[in-house]
């Protein structure tokens, strides 16, 4: 059974240029009352009593582009807010903005099942494009965008890199 879920977390370093970090968020076994299987911790909002209307979704879907048309959106742009972005469906790049040597801190790859923590709202930004699978196709990128508020710091406090997983 899997001890942790692998999140990308993208973010703007020192010098404003969008990097890519591997984080881990730790699960612990859990069973009874139907929960069978690994969980993180329950992310609250301490300040408040019952937690309603902290954290905020959204459901988004972006066709794959014409041929004729290109590979799609190249919009180079900053995270509008902090979220997680859970890719349903998909097979993307997602890379830096003005950085030359595109290495794993500056260059990544999203399929389904990925989670990534847009975390880059200062600096140079990122771009992003649809990439074919092995056997040529491109699929539209289907996401659940979760907006952890106020329990951001504390969500983020729980990561760390993926180096250290074990």
């Amino acid at each position: 059974m899997e001890s942790s879920i692998t999140i990308t977390h993208m973010f703007a370093d020192k010098s404003d240029h969008t990097r890519f970090r591997r984080m881990v968020l730790p699960l612990k076994p859990k069973t009874g009352l139907g929960s069978i299987g690994s969980f993180s911790n329950l992310f609250v909002n301490h300040i408040l009593n019952d937690n309603s209307g902290d954290i905020k979704m959204q459901f988004a879907i972006t066709p794959v582009p014409e041929k004729s048309k290109g590979e799609g959106p190249k919009l180079a742009h900053t995270a509008p807010r902090r979220q997680l972005v859970i890719t349903l469906d998909g097979y993307l790049e997602f890379k830096s903005c003005d950085v030359k040597d595109l290495g794993r801190e500056h260059l990544t790859i999203i399929k389904r099942g990925d989670i990534l923590l847009a975390d880059d709202l200062e600096g140079a930004g990122h771009e992003w494009r649809f990439l074919e699978d092995d056997a040529g196709k491109m699929y539209p990128w289907i996401r659940c965008y979760v907006h952890p508020g106020e329990e951001y710091e504390q969500f983020i406090s729980k990561l760390r890199n993926e180096e250290q997983k074990n």
